[in-house]
């Protein structure tokens, strides 16, 4: 049997809940894993609660690492040998990797170094993707520059301060108080959301580029940080979350008002697998690129978690609570 997390309506982790049936069947041109590690995301997050869901019941997950236990009609076993330790996109994207078993389209598939483990190997997957493409691409930052980050200590946040830093980019982050040392140990300035307004502490030191995952309105906020030609790049909705779909919508108001601005300050928004530089093609590439980087030591992602698939409620608590520091991820491998 294998096992999936089903969201069959939206609401709080109590709405994950675990699934068994027999394991699919690769159709052809396609790959069936065996699951060792999927990572957990904010947009799970989303669509948990509701947020650009689909309509019927789904499972959740962006990203996996496992070993290749079946093929399809037509993938060549030469090629795609069983047993083989590969990550994966899911075709959704971000739909159906909480689980044992994933069927994927052989083309998809990156091979995994075997000096990195399962998790280190996922986690260096969608947030570190994001932050990769965000840097280098949609908002290419030099040497020198000043890069303001929101969420500084989440999975994406942490994977910019990672690369970043590498870059040679002055950072700045904000989180809350208690995060502040773990910025401080990787090069960022740290300013707490809670009692300071970022905008004023940066007065006087407008930003180069500005990333923000809250949109609505505080992305007025953090376009105020930025310099004459700075670029801010919208990538996520976190803040209008507790007003649903409409919330969204609403949010997005804010993004048209500055993209209409007549300066020359630069605005846009990201999203994985759909911007230009992101398609899935850039992400294998990017994928595979990061993982090398992470085995010859350039590297070093921050996991904050590692849950049993059956604990999967107990991993979007920890997401839901925003304490965790860094990539959440679920363990299938061995949890029986």
């Amino acid at each position: 049997m294998s096992r999936r997390v089903l969201v069959e309506a939206a609401g709080g982790p109590e709405v994950l809940r675990l699934v068994e049936a027999a394991p699919p069947s690769p159709s052809r041109g396609a790959v069936r894993v065996r699951v060792h590690t999927a990572g957990v995301a904010f947009g799970d997050v989303m669509r948990r609660r509701g947020v650009l869901a689909p309509r019927t019941a789904f499972t959740p997950g962006y990203d996996v690492v496992g070993v290749i236990e079946e093929l399809g009609a037509g993938v060549a076993e030469a090629e795609h040998p069983l047993g083989k330790r590969v990550a994966a996109f899911m075709p959704g994207p971000g739909l159906g990797g909480y689980a044992d078993h994933v069927c994927v389209p052989a083309k998809e598939l990156v091979p995994v170094p075997d000096a990195l483990s399962d998790e280190t190997a996922v986690a260096l997957g969608l947030n570190y993707i994001t932050a990769r493409q965000l840097l280098t691409r949609i908002a290419p930052v030099q040497e020198g520059q000043r890069l303001l980050v929101h969420g500084a200590a989440g999975g994406v946040g942490t994977a910019v301060l990672d690369l970043g830093r590498r870059l040679g980019v002055e950072l700045v982050g904000t989180a809350s108080k208690a995060k502040h040392h773990h910025l401080e140990t990787r090069g960022c300035e740290a300013i707490d959301y809670r009692s300071e307004e970022f905008e004023r502490v940066l007065k006087g030191r407008p930003v180069d580029v500005a990333l923000d995952p809250i949109g609505g309105s505080h992305l007025r906020r953090t376009y105020e940080t930025l310099g004459p030609r700075g670029r801010l790049v919208a990538f996520g909705v976190s803040g209008d979350l507790g007003s649903g779909y409409r919330g969204v919508v609403a949010g997005m108001t804010h993004w048209l008002a500055l993209k209409l601005r007549p300066d020359s300050k630069r605005v846009s928004l990201y999203n994985i697998t759909i911007s230009s530089g992101a398609s899935r093609a850039h992400c294998r590439s990017d994928w595979q690129h990061l993982m090398d980087a992470a085995v010859r030591g350039e590297l070093e992602p921050v996991i904050g978690a590692v849950v049993r698939l059956s604990e999967v409620r107990g991993a979007h608590e920890l997401m839901d609570g925003g304490g965790v520091i860094g990539k959440v991820v679920l363990r299938c491998k061995e949890d029986v």
